[in-house]
């Protein structure tokens, strides 16, 4: 075995050490070892020659080094199955099946042309010059093997974003439950439908409280998140959105623009602070989360072929924001918390996280709201009340979606009362139920027919 440039080096010199040409002083300073590493090598010299000076690991393979089966194995599962996932999300999906660690599996995807969704513009930049060599010689050439075509497709089809990631950071300003936001992001999740994700996040502890999915972003999607809030954590203490107008009324002529919203009149009955802003900075964090998300829960909702909203949801907080709250989120410290404690039964919370509206009690003792007519009906006791007229009421639409009413501040669910059918008779019947008018002929002896003949007979 032949000694490489370095290693020819230290033996010319330290022959030069022996042959007193140089001094240890001067072969110090040639290879920039201290005296002991001259001595040892002077002694290396005499005792085992010129081959004393290879590398004694020079051949051998690394006990460490990973088997090349086992990365192309990783390989083609990325490609084939998890594609849209970033590399840490990947890795935590194999670590417990295959031993690996993540530098390593990292840097020989990089080897073989495979980059994260969300690598750096200077990376993007890199593998796409990479690929367009790799395409073209293989055009060239028109054979390649299945992982190259795989990876040539992922190149293709592939929308990388660069996004800066975000530094996560427990701020000792917030308590638990001391803000709360929310807001809402429209994109296509699952299937082929866009739908919005409404999502509230903890400031203090950047934990996700809740998660839901509608088609469209709804009044009724942020009730679902604050009731779960409420009954999974508690009452938080302030509310920060954007200005849509489930939040406020931005035309309303009032000082307060929020008690004129039904999601403002829940959280003044429940003594919660409501704030809105049009800028997305000032609720930082649930906006990093919609980022999150992006990279990560729509390729799992993929993965998992989940394509409706039933399933979409109940994998969402079953599954997916406890894993990405035990990732990210900081432990909430009960003794500084801010979220007050619940203690509104369900039933309750049916009736509070609801849409009110004013309305007035007609003769009938009846309700009409949105074109029907409706009584309101005693649940414990199945009794029919009757009010006078003009009597105020709220008619509310419940969380569960059923109908009630509050009359002089009790409770009542709303019945509705059927339209009646019209009757319409047929043209037989109407014959049938009326009599047949004979005409009148007056006798010949009348005095209207006597007076007649006279005045012809003139």
């Amino acid at each position: 075995m032949e000694l490489n440039e370095k290693e020819q080096k230290k033996y010319e010199v330290i022959e030069k050490v022996i042959n007193t040409k140089i001094t240890k002083k001067e072969a110090e300073t040639i290879l920039n070892l201290s005296i002991k590493q001259i001595n040892r090598l002077i002694i290396v010299f005499k005792n085992e020659g010129r081959e004393g000076f290879i590398h004694k690991n020079r051949g051998k393979t690394n006990p460490n080094k990973k088997d090349l089966k086992l990365i192309n194995e990783l390989e083609e599962l990325y490609l084939t199955e998890y594609y849209d996932y970033n590399f840490e999300a990947f890795y935590e999906e194999i670590e417990d099946k295959y031993n690996i660690s993540y530098p390593v599996m990292c840097k020989a995807f990089k080897e073989d042309d495979i980059i994260s969704p969300i690598a750096h513009r200077k990376t993007i930049k890199l593998y796409n010059k990479r690929m367009e060599e790799a395409i073209s010689k293989t055009s060239e050439n028109e054979k390649s093997d299945d992982l190259m075509e795989s990876k040539i497709e992922l190149y293709k089809t592939r929308k990388i974003e660069a996004e800066r990631a975000y530094i996560r950071r427990s701020s000792n300003l917030y308590s638990f439950g001391q803000e709360v936001q929310m807001d809402a992001c429209f994109k296509i999740w699952f299937g082929d439908v866009p739908s919005a994700l409404h999502l509230a996040v903890d400031k203090a502890t950047k934990k996700v409280l809740f998660g839901w999915f509608e088609y469209e972003e709804l009044t009724r999607g942020y009730f679902i998140v604050l009731f779960h809030i409420i009954i999974n954590h508690g009452i938080p203490e302030k509310i920060k959105a954007d200005n849509r107008s489930t939040f406020s009324a931005n035309n309303n002529k009032k000082k307060n623009k929020f008690n004129t919203t039904q999601f403002g009149k829940i959280c003044e009955y429940l003594g919660i602070v409501l704030d809105t802003t049009s800028n997305a900075v000032s609720k930082a964090n649930v906006e990093r989360e919609n980022g999150t998300f992006k990279n990560r829960l729509i390729a799992e909702l993929r993965h998992e072929k989940i394509t409706d909203i039933d399933r979409a949801n109940r994998y969402l907080n079953e599954v997916f924001i406890p894993k990405m709250n035990k990732k990210f989120s900081y432990d909430v410290d009960e003794k500084n918390s801010k979220m007050r404690k619940n203690d509104y039964a369900e039933e309750q919370l049916n009736l509070i996280i609801s849409e009110k509206y004013e309305r007035i009690i007609d003769n009938a003792s009846t309700i009409s709201f949105q074109g029907k007519y409706y009584i309101p009906i005693d649940t414990e006791t199945g009794e029919i009340m009757t009010y006078k007229r003009k009597t105020k009421c709220t008619v509310i639409v419940a969380y569960d979606s059923t109908y009630w009413c509050e009359i002089e501040n009790n409770y009542y669910i709303l019945h509705e009362i059927p339209k009646r059918a019209k009757i319409e008779q047929s043209a037989e019947q109407e014959v049938k139920g009326k009599k047949e008018k004979t005409k009148y002929i007056p006798p010949a002896n009348h005095p209207w027919r006597k007076d007649m003949k006279k005045f012809f007979n003139k």
